[in-house]
């Protein structure tokens, strides 16, 4: 809605403060020709555009971010991000209607954009149409971590950098857990009772504070 300004604003206040940098989220839809010369200007290194694509099915990708032909204006905006050498991290939020699906997007990652700087996969925050759809949307990683595990491996066979967001260490296999920060923020972030005898908890980012503890993970392994 407000790109040129959103731009304007980045080149300014990287002139005024060395010291910012910046990660900006954008749905990567509306990048135009127009927009190349000024995205050249900015000093690139200080900022990362967090940019989601959920599925490498258009379907499934347009079903999800609920705008049809999302998929195939997304692919424009990518080319474009790479074109101007811009940091990318894309990210893919782990859903029912997507994790199977997660070993195919891996591939296509590393064939249609293996400029990205980072592949972060996410777990689903109960919140908004999220919390409305949980059921339906959530998908247990903590029994179903093999998809995800497949889809890790394939990214990083191709030297593209993959994160766990969000994804609580007890959930995560042991071979995996290095990839998995600490991302959820001090404010909203919250531990089980049967955390508080764990090894790992200063290293782990915990649970979302409204995370469902009566339909939630599964099987939260002890450490």
């Amino acid at each position: 809605m407000f790109k040129a300004q959103l731009l304007g604003f980045l080149a300014r206040v990287m002139l005024a403060r060395e010291d910012l940098r910046f990660h900006v989220l954008t749905n990567g839809q509306h990048f135009e020709s127009a927009d190349r010369e000024v995205m050249l200007a900015l000093d690139r290194s200080r900022v990362v555009w967090g940019v989601p694509l959920y599925s490498a099915d258009p379907t499934i990708h347009d079903e999800i971010v609920g705008k049809a032909g999302a998929f195939e204006k997304l692919q424009s905006g990518l080319a474009f991000l790479g074109r101007a050498g811009a940091q990318i991290e894309l990210r893919t939020v782990l859903m029912q209607p997507n994790a199977q699906g997660l070993p195919r997007l891996a591939r296509y990652l590393t064939t249609s954009v293996p400029f990205i700087q980072t592949w972060a996969i996410m777990q689903l925050e109960n919140i908004g149409y999220a919390r409305q759809n949980w059921s339906r949307l959530f998908f247990d990683s903590s029994t179903g971590f093999e998809t995800v595990a497949q889809a890790i491996d394939i990214a990083r066979s191709r030297s593209i950098d993959v994160q766990l967001f969000n994804f609580p260490l007890c959930t995560v296999p042991g071979p995996y857990r290095h990839l998995a920060p600490s991302t959820i923020s001090d404010w909203k972030r919250a531990y089980m009772d049967d955390c508080k005898n764990c090894s790992l908890r200063g290293d782990c980012g915990g649970f979302f504070e409204w995370h469902p503890r009566e339909h939630g993970y599964a099987s939260l392994g002890g450490v």
